[in-house]
């Protein structure tokens, strides 16, 4: 399971629990206050296996590979996902809660008819691929 990381000065880099600095300036993460999204692009026929940009409260998080899965750490509060594709920007951008209470929030990815529209929706532990 990658885990993406956002530093303090934009770079956005994977890493694993225990990193605490970024791979790119050293600068230290602020991981206190944080829990994270995992998000899982679902599997897509070839044409359309070309990877989604993820955008959390309109910042760029990335992209994600057909059938990939990453937990993006963000700090506590209430969220904006939205997704983008080489064939199209039309995403229905949901928004979920992070809290101490529940730290772990779950999506998944995938287009809707006709390739026209990402759709990303809540999902449980159990949808999630293995760690």
């Amino acid at each position: 399971m990658k885990i993406r990381y956002k530093c303090s000065q934009g770079h956005v880099f994977n890493g694993d629990e225990n990193t605490k600095v970024c791979q790119q300036c050293g600068q230290p993460l602020a991981t206190e206050g944080c829990g994270a999204l995992q998000l899982y692009r679902m599997g897509n026929m070839m044409g359309m296996a070309v990877g989604m940009g993820i955008y959390i409260d309109g910042e760029p998080f990335g992209h994600l590979a057909n059938k990939e899965s990453v937990r993006i750490v963000l700090p506590f509060g209430t969220h904006t996902v939205h997704m983008t594709h080489t064939s199209t920007r039309n995403c229905n951008d949901p928004q979920f809660t992070i809290t101490p209470e529940a730290p772990l929030a779950f999506m998944k990815a995938h287009f809707g008819a006709m390739g026209f529209k990402i759709i990303v929706e809540p999902a449980r532990p159990e949808e999630m691929p293995p760690v």
